[in-house]
């Protein structure tokens, strides 16, 4: 057997290949603890609804706004919250329009994609798209005006009045 000296001690070829199998398996149990699970899921659904919180304590109060808040506007009685973002589509994803209606916040584009998935199951023309920041936003749907927007975001809170709004707290308006 073949010995290979080092500055620790000696290590035989067989102790070396169990060093580089250990290694393997560490990696690869490191690679699957990356993907998302229910628990994360739970984490980050828990999150959304705290900063819906903030984001409504915030906006509800007089005149005081956290930097990173959507802008409220009132239309026809209705309350609009508006988000200043540019925002980009992968090849197939959707059109965006004037007026992009995001429902949803994320850091992983599998989660806007999902997302956006299920609500295009439910008849929304939902698409993922990603800001120039790194953001992921799920686009309930892209109108051409403001009261179409209004109109779309009314028909998605009927339809889902409990949904979370992943880090947005509130359905938003990003204008294109």
């Amino acid at each position: 057997m073949k010995t290979i000296y080092n500055k620790i001690g000696v290590i035989t070829a067989k102790g070396r290949f169990a060093g580089i199998m250990v290694a393997v398996m560490i990696s690869g149990s490191v690679l699957v603890g990356c993907k998302p699970t229910e628990k994360n899921y739970k984490t980050a659904y828990d999150v959304a609804i705290a900063k819906k919180q903030k984001t409504e304590a915030e906006l509800d109060a007089d005149g005081i706004v956290s930097a990173d808040a959507p802008m409220r506007r009132i239309v026809d009685g209705d309350t609009l919250y508006f988000k200043g973002a540019a925002l980009r589509l992968s090849p197939g994803e959707g059109e965006l329009k004037e007026y992009n209606i995001v429902v949803s916040e994320f850091k992983m584009p599998t989660n806007a994609r999902s997302g956006a998935a299920a609500l295009k199951e439910s008849g929304f023309d939902a698409f993922a798209a990603k800001s120039t920041g790194g953001r992921w936003y799920v686009v309930a749907g892209a109108v051409k005006s403001l009261d179409d927007a209004r109109a779309l975001i009314l028909r998605f809170r009927d339809r889902y009045p409990s949904y979370p709004y992943i880090g947005l707290g509130s359905p938003v308006i990003i204008r294109n």
